[in-house]
């Protein structure tokens, strides 16, 4: 292999935060959610990660989440990545802070490997009816 397969998505999932066991490396992925209620927009959501897997692929990756609204990019966040082998589970922890949010509607979080879409994970966020 020469490091030119591209990744395939194992799991994206929302959650308020992800606690790496020291020693194990082992992760713990804390209150899942797939919808934000706001009185109000604009909103900014304080804090929120988003945990990533990817397999199948070899080497040195660069990784980007976007936080997408349609066609508009919102936040696009990454790094680089290295798959020691086609069979290993990558994972990565995406942390955000004071993430906005504009209006009510359908948001997805995105996933690009090499520039190119790999997979989606998608949520709403809704206005509380007072």
């Amino acid at each position: 292999m020469n490091g030119t397969e591209k990744p395939i998505g194992v799991a994206i999932i929302v959650c308020d935060k992800v606690i790496t066991e020291v020693g194990t490396g082992n992760k713990t992925i804390v209150s899942t959610f797939n919808n934000i209620r706001t009185a109000n927009f604009p909103c900014i959501h304080p804090y929120m990660a988003v945990y990533v897997a990817l397999s199948n692929s070899v080497g040195v990756k660069p990784i980007n989440l976007l936080l997408k609204f349609g066609e508009k990019t919102l936040i696009r966040v990454g790094g680089k990545i290295t798959f020691p082998d086609r069979n290993a589970v990558v994972e990565i922890i995406f942390n955000l802070v004071g993430v906005p949010f504009t209006e009510a509607g359908a948001y997805c979080f995105e996933i690009h490997a090499d520039d190119e879409y790999i997979f989606e994970s998608r949520f709403s966020v809704t206005k509380i009816e007072e």
